[in-house]
């Protein structure tokens, strides 16, 4: 089993997200699991295995490439991480506190189409980095992670940006030890509705604060060509 995102590698029982629809994806389901490599915006780019796979509202399978690789960046300063599935965060944000980059409880600054609050059968109670990814990649999925980190201290409050009129919410108001979590699903066509440049105003007002930012691509939810897109421009002239 690997220990940490250094090299990729595919996970073939049904944990994680290679449970979702696991019987009925063919004799061996097995997802891809990119490696991290250190980087810039630039190197964020979409790969060509398949990193998510289920069945839609239509009842149609879906299988979805994800990114070439995890990206370990900065924005601004700011350490960012760059994912596909949005469960390797917690990963991210046990590091993070670990090596004292972001205090424990942070506040939760979350922008996302779902809330992400599903319970998982199994809380974390690791202490060590294999420990943590582990639980990341075979008991976490894409809408479960969040619990866990509030459970075992690793956030705190979480404030939900599920919407165009969060956008204008007063009361999310810029503060110390906050985690900026980005899912590009929040740019979907079905969101269209809400105004990019409102948007982009929000994320910049509290990416400037934040210890650490989160940032996946959500292959299920989201074209990644369009995610990747949109993250250029929410980056804009972000250091290379």
């Amino acid at each position: 089993m690997p220990r940490d995102y250094g090299l990729p590698f595919s996970i073939t029982d049904a944990v994680g997200n290679n449970a979702f629809s696991f019987d009925r994806r063919g004799p061996a389901p097995s997802l891809w699991v990119p490696s991290l490599v250190p980087g810039t915006f630039d190197d964020v780019a979409a790969g060509d295995r398949v990193v998510f796979e289920d069945v839609d509202e239509h009842d149609t399978l879906q299988s979805c490439t994800g990114l070439a690789h995890l990206v370990d960046t900065h924005w601004d300063g700011v350490p960012t991480v760059v994912m596909d599935n949005h469960n390797h965060a917690f990963y991210f944000w046990q590091r993070a506190v670990t090596a004292g980059a972001v205090a424990p409880l942070a506040t939760l600054i979350h922008i996302d189409q779902h809330k992400d609050m599903r319970v998982p059968e199994h809380l974390y109670d690791g202490h060590t980095f294999d420990d943590a990814f582990a639980y990341t990649n075979f008991h976490l999925n894409v809408g479960n992670y969040i619990v866990p980190a509030q459970k075992c201290g690793l956030v705190g409050e979480v404030q939900f940006v599920t919407s165009g009129e969060a956008l204008n919410d007063e009361s999310l108001a810029t503060r110390g030890n906050t985690i900026l979590n980005i899912d590009l699903d929040f740019f979907a066509p079905e969101m269209s509705y809400i105004d990019f440049d409102r948007a982009h105003q929000f994320i910049d007002a509290h990416r400037r604060t934040a210890s650490l930012i989160t940032i996946a691509t959500s292959p299920f939810f989201i074209d990644q060509e369009r995610a990747i897109e949109r993250l250029r421009r929410l980056v804009g002239g972000a250091e290379k």
